[in-house]
């Protein structure tokens, strides 16, 4: 005989409520690339069985956190719930579209008022985090060092000249070779490079930039010129260039001045985590949590 499905501190779980959290998680799954499903296991059956299986641990944990929440009766300030609500009106495009809708303005407000205070309960959690001391930053990137390091980039400007519809790659080529010309001649290549480019602006300057960021036919010239250098004229898939190499920096490592910050606020939110997943663990040891579909399933199982 099938049960009553998910119950949590004698709350019955609506299962479209379990439904909506496992197709939550499909989609973040699906989203992870063939490789990161290959190095986690995520066959498709195996896709299925952890949807189903973390959909109901989540849906237990966001239960509990509201069950706790609503144990606190104390009014809510009411500027507070009346812009929550507010909000959540313009998410069903705004109080026309909500009223055309006909939702029922007392249960909206009582789940507004509930995730008030939820989002409470879980800021008295976690403001209990203690921040880093400066010792646990500086260990921290003496450990992660080759997270920190920084990749070879350059500083490049360039003239250039597109092919498209209504240009030909001749037409194109024997514009820029003018201009390569009028450079060999003396002129200013920032000039050029805001009166006559096809991307004119800022001395034709592309600012910093790794390998990786640019199309490899302009990498493939640019990261082999010297600080200073102009290119002859080449080609891309965009059309032709002339590029001036402005700037390069090697590969490095951030200083932990330039990084103590983001490594602080990690560690900061590492630990607002760890002290959710305590609360709410502390909370599962008290609960009486009933899954009769997951008994079900085991009967049948043992009666095949």
């Amino acid at each position: 005989m099938t049960g009553m499905g998910l119950v949590v501190n004698g709350e019955k779980v609506d299962d479209a409520v379990l439904a909506r959290e496992a197709e939550s998680l499909r989609q973040r799954f699906g989203q992870l690339s063939e490789q990161e499903q290959q190095t986690y296991g995520l066959t498709p059956e195996a896709i299925e069985q952890r949807a189903v299986e973390w959909a109901r641990e989540n849906v237990i944990e966001q239960t509990l956190l509201r069950q706790e929440a609503l144990r606190d009766a104390a009014p809510l300030p009411e500027e507070d719930v009346r812009k929550a609500f507010a909000e959540a009106v313009e998410r069903y495009g705004g109080e026309e579209k909500f009223k055309e809708a006909d939702i029922d303005e007392d249960r909206l407000r009582s789940e507004v008022e509930t995730r008030l205070r939820v989002d409470a309960l879980i800021g008295r959690i976690t403001a209990k985090a203690r921040p880093p001391k400066p010792r646990e930053v500086a260990e921290f990137y003496r450990k992660n060092k080759a997270r920190f390091k920084t990749p070879e980039t350059l500083r490049a400007a360039h003239i250039v000249k597109h092919v498209e519809k209504d240009v030909s790659a001749e037409q194109a080529r024997e514009a820029i070779d003018k201009l390569y010309a009028e450079l060999r001649a003396g002129r200013v290549f920032e000039d050029i490079a805001d009166e006559q480019s096809d991307c004119p602006g800022n001395g034709g300057d592309l600012g910093w930039f790794p390998r990786g960021r640019m199309v490899p036919e302009f990498e493939d010239v640019v990261f082999e010129m010297k600080v200073g250098e102009t290119s002859e004229v080449f080609q891309t898939v965009f059309g032709f260039h002339i590029a001036k190499l402005i700037d390069r920096r090697p590969e490095g490592l951030q200083p932990l001045k330039e990084v103590a910050s983001a490594i602080e606020e990690q560690l900061m939110n590492d630990r607002r985590t760890q002290a959710l997943e305590t609360a709410v663990d502390k909370l599962r040891e008290r609960a009486a949590v009933e899954d009769n579909a997951a008994i079900d399933a085991a009967v049948v199982t043992r009666r095949r």
